[in-house]
């Protein structure tokens, strides 16, 4: 590993893997063409909806363009097919076809597993973003059948952009194809382990395919190997009643260890750079999978299993055991007994009725993830620390434990409670709460608060400033939602702190292109909606003079900015060579966020591994920016930190 200051300056591999441009006739003629189809439909005034599975090929042979992201002859041949595909589709789009008509299914009845490919709109960026799905032999488009869906989770590929992502989601039904099932291979943002914008993706890549085709929603399993094991134990262990069963191979399941930082640091790490390793590191989550199913394989060589049996380890300290198939002399592959074995325990676990009310057992750490089946941790007392609620219901009373939880909702199904009994009893830490009526065959809900005295009910969700689910920080949490980037209209008071920030501005934009695959709505400051802040995190860079936005707001944010000083939490700093960068609620919309002067956090650094994609900064810090940024931070942390959960 790199010592400290090496590890700030030194170079890193680009991500995506650098590529190529085609010669310079190919790539026009490319490009001509793209301008052509996109010009024909943009004249019909479709939706970005209508259009999505035309964009999504046209999208993917310009952003290799764009981005020099051929690697091969072969790429020039994918790009070709794609934008011949695309005036396919869009000729069915000028005839009136939609929907699932525009992917060309072969057939009425599908007389054996078809793979085809698609796009969504993002609600992140309005991008459109691919993905594949197999869907099985047997299928009709009159079928109304609700089928099992799996989710499938692809590994690490550098230069497995878009472009290439869907040659091979169009040619190959992939690695799995179990009988009468869905398979979807979410694109994820490339190179993220599915998370941050990519974890988002999988969930909206999962309605998208739920609204065109029949999906069972008890019988939806997250499966993936390599990278996408990664990104299964986090999904699983974050979302654990979301899975009828989780079936991770090989990958990591956190950080330090990985990436053998516990026995030769590559940085020092803060005290707050460890609280945020609680995020995504999957160990600390493990009691959760005792709300799913889980199945784990690893080859017997593989050096990537360690990820399970840091997992298995894990769940054995909360009494939790699942099934660890490991792949006899198999390295970093999955050999066909042991898939065999995977197929048939997922199969039996599908085959299974669900409980109608199952019981509870979650922990978390932030209020990122805050649901499991019917309980919501709506607060917390301390966020990165764990907060835990258990729950079962037996006839009309409502068993509740909590630990480190200060805000609770119930939201029980129709018929999960008795239908002859209208009077519930909620019994909590072993006291009784005077719990609303329920009213037969409707679903039942009720919040609960802890005041001085104990839990009480709450007569209506608790709205005030306080960190919530979708509300609660860190920085990188407000690009896992809807945002703009809000450029400031005129320079900053300081020279240093202008270069800095335009730097960073260009930074961030240049990464979420490349590293998150997406589009960045920009806005000028004087030209802000009230629509964008109704709908959108506000991403403003600059000083007060500069943005405009931010000089408006700042009498309610927790700092003072002027010509000649910065302070923040008490300490005063120099405004020429300060700045600020945070995340709060927005003063003009509480319920969307703020941020200064910040994209990821995560910077070039984390290029070489998944493992390293960590948040670097928490809720608040100040930067001595007089040295600009590097490859780990955007400057000199002078000074950081989490608010509280009253945002103070």
């Amino acid at each position: 590993m790199l010592p400290a200051q090496d590890a700030r300056h030194a170079t890193y591999q680009p991500l995506p893997a650098a590529g190529q441009a085609p010669p310079a006739d190919v790539a026009a003629t490319l490009q001509q063409r793209i301008d052509a189809l996109r010009q024909t439909y943009q004249q019909q005034n479709l939706t970005a909806s209508e259009t999505a599975d035309v964009e999504v090929l046209l999208r993917a042979v310009e952003l290799a363009l764009q981005q020099n992201l051929f690697y091969s002859s072969k790429d020039i041949a994918t790009a070709t097919d794609l934008l011949d595909r695309a005036r396919s589709r869009l000729e069915l789009l000028l005839a009136g076809d939609r929907g699932i008509k525009l992917l060309q299914l072969a057939g009425e009845v599908l007389d054996k597993p078809q793979a085809v490919a698609g796009g969504f709109v993002s609600d992140i960026d309005d991008s459109v973003q691919p993905y594949g799905l197999v869907i099985p032999a047997g299928w009709s488009s009159d079928d109304g059948k609700p089928r099992r869906l799996d989710v499938w989770l692809h590994g690490r590929g550098d230069s497995h952009t878009e472009l290439q992502f869907l040659r091979t989601r169009l040619k190959s039904t992939g690695p799995i194809t179990p009988p009468d099932t869905f398979v979807l291979h979410p694109f994820g943002r490339h190179c993220n382990a599915f998370k941050f914008a990519g974890e988002r993706d999988v969930y909206e890549a999962i309605a998208h395919v739920a609204q065109q085709f029949a999906i069972d929603p008890q019988r939806i399993s997250i499966r993936g190997f390599s990278m996408g094991g990664a990104g299964c134990w986090h999904l699983a262990v974050h979302h654990p009643s979301f899975w009828f069963a989780a079936n991770p191979g090989a990958g990591f399941a956190d950080t330090v260890q990985y990436q053998g930082w516990d026995k030769k640091p590559a940085f020092q790490m803060t005290d707050f750079q460890k609280q945020l390793l609680n995020w995504y590191d999957c160990p600390p989550w493990a009691g959760n999978l005792s709300n799913t199913q889980v199945i784990a394989y690893s080859g017997e060589v593989d050096k990537q299993k360690l990820a399970a049996d840091v997992m298995w380890d894990a769940s054995q300290q909360h009494g939790i055991q699942w099934p660890y198939v490991i792949g006899a002399g198999m390295g970093h592959k999955i050999d066909p007994a042991s898939a065999q074995q995977m197929d048939q325990q997922l199969q039996a676990w599908a085959e299974q009725e669900p409980a109608k009310v199952p019981t509870v057992d979650f922990t978390t750490y932030t209020l990122r993830y805050p649901r499991c089946h019917w309980l919501t941790i709506e607060g917390m007392q301390q966020h990165w620390q764990a907060a835990r609620v258990q729950g079962k219901v037996e006839g009309g009373v409502i068993q509740l434990q909590t630990e480190g939880v200060t805000h609770l909702a119930i939201d029980l199904p129709a018929g999960a409670l008795p239908a002859e009994r209208d009077a519930i009893t909620i019994r909590i830490n072993g006291e009784g709460v005077a719990a609303p009526d329920a009213v037969a065959d409707q679903s039942y809900h009720c919040d609960l608060i802890r005041v001085s005295e104990g839990w009480a009910v709450a007569g209506n969700p608790d709205r005030s400033l306080r960190k919530r689910p979708g509300l609660q920080g860190p920085i990188d949490d407000a690009l896992t939602q809807r945002f703009v980037f809000v450029r400031p209209s005129r320079p900053c008071w300081h020279g240093q702190v202008e270069r800095w920030a335009t730097a960073e501005y260009e930074y961030a934009v240049e990464r979420w292109k490349r590293v998150m695959r997406g589009e960045v709505r920009e806005v000028l400051d004087r030209n802000l909606s009230e629509a964008t802040i109704r709908d959108s995190n506000l991403i403003l860079f600059g000083d007060p003079r500069a943005n405009r936005v931010l000089a408006g707001m700042l009498n309610r944010l927790p700092l003072k900015w002027d010509r000649d000083r910065l302070e923040v939490n008490g300490q005063t700093y120099d405004a020429s060579r300060h700045a600020a960068v945070m995340v709060f609620p927005n003063p003009l919309n509480p319920e969307r966020y703020v941020v200064l002067n910040s994209g990821h956090t995560f910077r070039d650094f984390s290029n070489v591994s998944n493992s390293r994609q960590i948040p670097m900064l928490p809720d608040w810090a100040v930067l001595d920016v007089a040295q600009g940024a590097n490859a780990l931070l955007p400057g000199e942390v002078k000074a950081a930190g989490f608010f509280n959960e009253q945002w103070e």
